[in-house]
């Protein structure tokens, strides 16, 4: 048996003179940069390639607005999204939108509702995912909003990238309507919503304008968006502003990401290394592997349950399921038995996102035993060390993939598959061909050398080019093209990240940073808490939890439920604490005088462990 091929030896075999994964060099912000040479241009031409090949297959399936049922779908082709997406486009044309204008985007992933295109085919709303395209098809740039976030985060966003205008859904709307006088005084321009505004307060519909059934748009217009001419296109490069996402940090407001078309139209290449380079380390021939990257003739169905306006749902999974002409299964909200509903019914074969996704899939009694998947893929969290080995029993011939990125490397930067994986299960996998990954000392941010502890720091074509407004912060996570990501690891022998900790004070749930201080900043409002600590609690289901530890103010009198409820209504609902533990005494605090989160994780974990086991009793004796 010939050896296993080295990862230089397969980049080599991979990356030569005339392949899809070819590579040349660029100087780019004064970094010289390796990049993909045959990665598209722009979002324009990524979608317009692609859509116009599938017309006839189906893109979407999606949950009904007006439904509260996941079964009552909709379903719309490559073809239709793309008509209503130009049509679109032409109506924010008539609204002097081009190449380069920032335009907001708020809502779920649902395209359900109303037809609103004058096609007398019962169509869908121009909902989110209609609306990023339509944006894209003028080489404008995409303000994609965090649905979850209270209103005061919401006026800080829009109000950092002042949009011309915002696209959105009622909900948004509700929120965005009742504070438009202080939208318009930042600058941000007039509300749209893609949808009915029945049911929104009338005192607060009065500022939102509602996209009317069979919206005019005029026939100029029309032709440019079609034609691609006459707002600026050609003047959008590799370097060009393409969208705007926010990531929470360790502040209690988010920063606004600036990427550029190069940056996130990286991973549409960069997506495809993992499967190419397993397919060579396990024998297959270079040819085999290059196919990785070619859309099966057969259409696959992914489900994709992740927020869009995140960077794992937006670039992992929305342009690797357009990329290869994939149907795409939205959910409404999620629930564990009817994600399996939809995996059933809609033959989805491909699963991920964040690992609570897979494991809640892998778990479910519901699954026929005989239910296929062909590719489980999951980042933004750590995953249980067990679920590489539990998917290659429930599904030997599916092929798992780890990787790990971030908002500021519009998504993946490093990642493996298949046997690598299952034997490394700690690690995330080596970096991408055209990028680079390094250790460094978190004080002194010298570079340390194998198995060594520290920051791990990122480098390549897909880095954000800056924090909007914010010129300090850049200046901090990015030096020499490098960012810093805050995160502790290191790499090892094989040339492997692994992820040991998170420096930033920060959880995840399900895939969504929650600021430590976010939480923090809202107990604090509650003037009977004299100290207050956010920690993770483990949570099957979600991954973690948000924990607090309280201790109350000379006098005060405080009981958990009390807290929670008025903490509630200042927190977004992901951010809302699972347990709020009351202490007698002051938290642990280090000789510096700061609490010590290290000791409150484990007070707060002890007390939820309580907690869960309290609340699975009763269910044990039913």
């Amino acid at each position: 048996m010939a050896p296993t091929p080295s990862y230089d030896e397969v980049d080599a075999a991979l990356c030569r003179p005339g392949t899809i994964f070819e590579i040349e060099e660029k100087v780019i912000r004064g970094c010289k940069i390796k990049t993909w040479k045959r990665a598209p241009v722009h979002f324009r031409q990524f979608f317009e390639e692609r859509m116009t090949k599938w017309s006839d297959r189906v893109m979407l399936s999606t949950p009904r607005a007006e439904s509260l049922s996941e079964e009552n779908r909709e379903v719309l082709t490559y073809g239709e999204v793309w008509e209503r997406s130009v049509r679109l486009a032409a109506w924010l044309r008539d609204r002097e939108v081009r190449a380069g204008t920032r335009v907001a985007i708020g809502g779920r992933n649902c395209a359900g509702g109303h037809d609103r295109w004058g096609t007398g085919k019962g169509a869908n709303d121009p909902s989110w995912m209609i609306s990023f395209i339509a944006v894209c098809l003028l080489g404008a740039v995409p303000v994609l909003l965090n649905s979850t976030l209270i209103v005061d985060a919401q006026l800080h966003c829009l109000g950092l990238t002042k949009p011309v205008l915002v696209l959105c859904d009622p909900e948004n709307a509700s929120v965005l309507g009742s504070v438009a006088s202080e939208l318009t005084a930042r600058g941000v321009g007039p509300i749209h919503c893609w949808s009915s505004l029945s049911h929104v307060d009338p005192a607060v519909r009065s500022n939102v304008s509602e996209l009317v059934p069979g919206f005019a748009v005029s026939s100029k217009s029309l032709d440019e968006v079609r034609s691609g001419k006459g707002f600026g296109l050609e003047d959008v490069t590799p370097e060009s502003d393409c969208m705007v996402l926010f990531t929470s940090g360790t502040t209690s407001m988010p920063k606004g990401v600036l990427e550029t078309q190069r940056a996130c139209l990286t991973h549409v290449i960069s997506s495809s290394i993992p499967a190419a380079r397993a397919i060579m380390r396990m024998g297959g021939t270079v040819e085999m592997a290059l196919a990785a990257h070619d859309p099966p003739e057969q259409q696959g169905a992914m489900l994709l349950a992740v927020p869009l306006f995140h960077v794992t749902g937006l670039l992992g999974w929305m342009s690797r399921g357009v990329h290869m002409g994939m149907k795409m299964v939205f959910m409404k909200r999620w629930s564990t038995s009817a994600a399996v509903k939809l995996c059933v019914a809609e033959k989805i074969g491909v699963i991920g996102g964040v690992p609570a996704i897979a494991t809640a899939i892998l778990q479910s009694p519901e699954l026929p035993s005989d239910h296929v998947m062909e590719g489980i893929t999951y980042g933004g969290a750590p995953p249980p060390a067990r679920l590489a080995a539990d998917i290659q029993k429930k599904w030997p011939a599916a092929m798992a993939t780890h990787a790990y990125g971030m908002t500021e490397t519009a998504g993946l930067h490093t990642g493996f598959m298949g046997p690598d994986y299952h034997a490394n299960p700690a690690c995330v996998g080596p970096a991408m061909p055209v990028d680079e990954q390094r250790i460094v000392d978190p004080e002194t941010r010298k570079v340390l050398g194998p198995n060594q502890p520290g920051i791990v720091e990122c480098y390549g074509p897909n880095i954000m080019k800056e924090y909007i407004d914010n010129p300090a912060a850049t200046a901090d996570a990015l030096r020499d093209g490098w960012v810093h990501t805050g995160d502790l690891a290191l790499i090892d022998d094989n040339g492997f990240l692994r992820i040991l900790d998170r420096a930033k004070d920060v959880l995840i749930r399900s895939g969504e940073n929650i600021a430590s201080e976010e939480v923090e900043n809202a107990i604090y409002k509650d003037d009977r808490i004299a100290e207050a600590a956010c920690v993770p609690v483990p949570c099957p289901r979600h991954g973690e939890q948000v924990g607090v530890a309280v201790s109350l103010a000379p006098g005060a009198k405080a009981d958990s439920a009390s807290i929670s409820k008025i903490v509630e209504p200042r927190l977004r609902r992901i951010a809302r604490p699972a347990i709020v533990l009351v202490l007698d005494e002051p938290l642990p605090r280090n000789a510096n005088g700061k609490i010590v989160k290290s000791d409150v994780k484990k007070i707060v974990g002890e007390a939820w462990k309580i907690q869960q086991a309290a609340q699975a009793e009763p269910r044990a004796k039913l």
